[in-house]
C-alpha cells in the first residue's frame, strides 16, 4: 500500500529528530547587495549550496576565535599564578587543548 503525503512527511520528520536535525527554518535579512555578495563569493570557491559556504565560514571563525582566545602564561599579566592543577584561572583553555 502507497504511503500518503501526511505519512511521509511524518516519517521524514522522526528521521530528522533522530539525527539531530532541527526542522525549524533559519532566515536571515539580507539587503540586495548583501545577496549578491554571498552569490558571488560562494561561486567564487566553487560551492553551489550557499548555506554551506556560510557554515564553512562561521565554523572557520569559530576555529580562530578559540585559537585566539588561549591562555599565554607566563606572558600575560594575569593577577593569578596557574592552579596545581595547570588550569588557567580566568577559564581559558590552554594551548595544548586547542
Amino acid at each position: 500500500m502507497a504511503m500518503t503525503d501526511a505519512e511521509r512527511k511524518r516519517r521524514q520528520r522522526q528521521r530528522q529528530k533522530s539525527n539531530g536535525v532541527q526542522t525549524r527554518p533559519f532566515t536571515m535579512d539580507l539587503t540586495q547587495v548583501e545577496r549578491e555578495a554571498i552569490y558571488e563569493a560562494a561561486d567564487a570557491r566553487g560551492f553551489e549550496d550557499r548555506t554551506e559556504y556560510l557554515l564553512r565560514l562561521v565554523y572557520q571563525d569559530r576555529d580562530m576565535s578559540r585559537k585566539e582566545n588561549v591562555c599565554s602564561y607566563p606572558e600575560c599579566n594575569c593577577p593569578f599564578d596557574k592552579g596545581p592543577d595547570n588550569k588557567c584561572l580566568r577559564g581559558r583553555p590552554n594551548p595544548e587543548d586547542v
